[in-house]
């Protein structure tokens, strides 16, 4: 038997027309289908690569056996790390009738759980799942939702970064957190940097941004405190990277990130899931979706993998220990 899904969506609409001008289909016939079946993804800031998002899912797609332009298209629309956004973009996702809505970061999945009643959403490239309250379990979830995530994008990792900077600079006694204050999960990952700091006997300073345009100022505070290390955390922040690392380049204060993108425009190093695997695994999730499976039926996927990438063309001496371990280092042509 044919795969409904396999067919030129021109061609389903034909048959759709014949089989409501059919005696006995009533009065009413709905409109025949525009197009394939959307999937509308809609992030909160741009600072997280295409390899994780969009390219992973649409590898996810292909892998289900679902091409695009004829079994779905995609549909991208980003806050680019204004928040107050995020519900007039869902909104617009819902209006536009989307198949399935892929809620990427904590704060996209925060709006979409009070908004998004029917369509079927996916999330992918976040922390916490359950704080957003789309779930207490993998297996026990609102009935439209389903999606990926990673705990060691946040509250179990601090420990790890904190070693990361003793590791990288052995002299540093102190850690500046530059951080969303208008985003919870930012505010929550801050706290838990600063407890992991403090155990680890350093002094720490924060200073939060409220918007993208504060983020000069604030980082400059942040300098003004004399901090040997800055760690970032939130959608504003890392929409403003370039401000970021261009004030503390200028003062030689090390950034560290959570995204190996961000390494590669000057971030020192960088602790993170492996997203990619991630990505692709949220993309058989819509396709399961997409042929007819309730969200419902999916349970949540938890990355587990997490990796180091290093620059070794900051400035910074990264000591080759540390380089060694990396998944990526910018600069060294053996690890692309």
């Amino acid at each position: 038997m044919t795969n409904p899904l396999r067919t030129p969506w021109t061609l389903r609409a034909a048959l759709f027309l014949a089989v409501a001008a059919l005696p006995g289909c009533g009065e009413k016939k709905p409109a025949a289908p525009a197009g394939p079946p959307v999937v509308a993804l809609v992030r909160a800031a741009d600072w997280m690569g295409s390899e994780w998002s969009e390219d992973a899912i649409k590898f996810g797609l292909g892998e289900a056996g679902l091409e695009e332009g004829v079994d779905f298209t995609l549909q991208m629309s980003s806050a680019q790390g204004d928040i107050a956004s995020l519900p007039t973009l869902l909104q617009a996702a819902v209006d536009a009738k989307a198949a399935v809505i892929v809620a990427l970061q904590d704060a996209t999945l925060q709006v979409a759980v009070q908004q998004v009643k029917n369509t079927p959403v996916v999330f992918h490239l976040l922390a916490d799942p359950f704080a957003a309250g789309a779930g207490t379990s993998d297996s026990s979830h609102l009935a439209n939702f389903t999606g990926v995530y990673s705990p060691g994008f946040g509250d179990p990792e601090q420990d790890r970064r904190v070693e990361l900077i003793r590791r990288t600079l052995p002299k540093a006694k102190s850690v500046g957190i530059l951080f969303s204050s208008d985003e919870p999960l930012a505010v929550a990952l801050k706290d838990k940097m600063k407890s992991a700091s403090e155990r680890a006997g350093m002094r720490v300073a924060e200073v939060g941004v409220a918007s993208i345009i504060d983020a000069p100022q604030a980082v400059a505070s942040l300098i003004a405190l004399k901090v040997d290390a800055i760690e970032i955390y939130g959608n504003s922040v890392h929409t403003a990277f370039e401000a970021v690392i261009g004030a503390a380049k200028a003062a030689k204060v090390p950034v560290f990130s959570a995204s190996p993108f961000e390494v590669m425009k000057g971030a020192t190093a960088a602790i993170y899931p492996d997203f990619q695997e991630g990505g692709t695994v949220a993309g058989k999730m819509v396709a399961r979706i997409l042929k007819g499976e309730s969200p419902a039926n999916i349970p949540f996927y938890r990355v587990t993998t997490s990796r180091l990438a290093v620059n070794t063309g900051t400035g910074t001496a990264v000591p080759a220990e540390v380089t060694k371990e990396a998944a990526k280092v910018v600069g060294d042509s053996t690890k692309p």
